[in-house]
């Protein structure tokens, strides 16, 4: 089976379910949320990716021309782990957030379950204006089907400072970056070492635990976060480390290639809480920015969905050739897997 359809399959596999998830009618037309927002003037956003300020301001602009609005856009790229825990925190008071993102399956799961994140009719009220909706709606998981849609496949690879290695003596797998000669010289995320609880679905518990003692054992520059394992590389702290296709392109000085043997693949999804200050701007926001809108941020830093045909593309079939496989969530049961993953790792990490 080529890896594109695997992924495909991946992310629209049928998984278990919070409660009783349901998509609700449509209570308002496209023409009446676009008065909505018109009113309320305001949007509030919190989204990771794309993180370059002129990437947003591109965004905002051509956002309000589509439309003619004059919304004031407060973009800042937070993390949405760090939102989604303030949102819960503060549960039951005013909203502080429109639009969140880029998080993954986990991220909306936790909202989901406490009533802060439900599902909305995106295609009754929007398919006729942005008919590309259906490409950010249908990858959804069934489980969190409605609940936000996605923009992106984050896609973890091999990154390098071009300055400091050629491109032939990078490492082709995690598991090179275990050999002696890596000692202290690569950078990965100090949380839970992302992505490595992914490797669980093919390695299995035992073998994966003791792939995070071995790359502990090789004494790894620890940074918070795939974007600051990114900033490490691109500055000299480490010559290779684990990163991102989409965060490793927004930087001149790095080269990228995913792994030759695993690719482990996410997913990046855009959304709107239940207590969104401008609930009409942030619903017209986020499904033009699914739709319309990735086309801009593209122009300005990588972030593909696979299947649009972008290099990534061409990248993971490469990768097919040399017999590689994609490993990811197909399910919320993955989710809530790869987890408890995440917490066992994190307990190797404090011993």
């Amino acid at each position: 089976m080529r890896l594109l359809t695997m992924m495909k399959t991946m992310l629209c596999a049928t998984g278990i379910t919070l409660g009783a998830i349901t998509m609700p009618a449509s209570s308002a037309s496209f023409e009446e949320v676009l008065e909505g927002a018109k009113k309320e003037g305001k949007l509030f956003v919190l989204v990771s990716s794309p993180g370059k300020p002129e990437t947003h301001q591109a965004l905002a602009k051509a956002f309000n021309e589509r439309f003619g609005l004059s919304i004031q856009v407060e973009w800042t790229a937070t993390n949405p782990v760090q939102t989604g825990s303030k949102l819960i925190a503060e549960q039951g008071g005013a909203g502080f957030v429109d639009v969140i993102g880029a998080g993954g399956n986990q991220e909306m799961a936790v909202l989901v379950e406490r009533g802060i994140l439900k599902p909305w009719p995106w295609a009754d009220v929007f398919s006729d204006e942005l008919p590309e909706i259906s490409a950010a709606i249908d990858p959804v998981i069934d489980d969190l089907k409605g609940t936000g849609l996605l923009i992106a496949h984050n896609i973890y690879g091999m990154a390098w400072n071009k300055d400091l290695i050629a491109d032939e003596d990078v490492p082709d797998s995690y598991a090179d970056l275990l050999k002696p000669e890596w000692a202290g010289r690569f950078a990965v995320n100090a949380f839970s070492l992302n992505p490595v609880d992914y490797y669980s679905f093919v390695l299995g518990e035992d073998e994966t635990l003791q792939m995070a003692r071995d790359i502990l054992e090789n004494q790894p520059v620890l940074e918070r976060g795939t974007g600051a394992v990114t900033r490490a590389i691109s500055v000299g702290q480490a010559e290779v480390g684990i990163s991102s296709f989409h965060q490793a392109g927004r930087v001149d000085n790095l080269g990228f290639k995913m792994f030759s043997d695993y690719v482990p693949i996410g997913v990046l999804h855009v959304y709107v809480p239940e207590t969104a200050p401008n609930p009409n701007a942030a619903r017209l926001f986020t499904a033009w920015f699914a739709t319309e809108g990735m086309k801009i941020v593209n122009e300005h830093e990588p972030m593909p969905r696979l299947g649009d045909g972008s290099s990534a593309d061409a990248m993971l079939a490469a990768v097919e050739k040399g017999g590689g496989k994609v490993i990811g969530e197909m399910s919320l049961a993955d989710t809530n897997s790869a987890a408890e993953m995440r917490n066992r790792i994190s307990e190797i990490m404090t011993e």
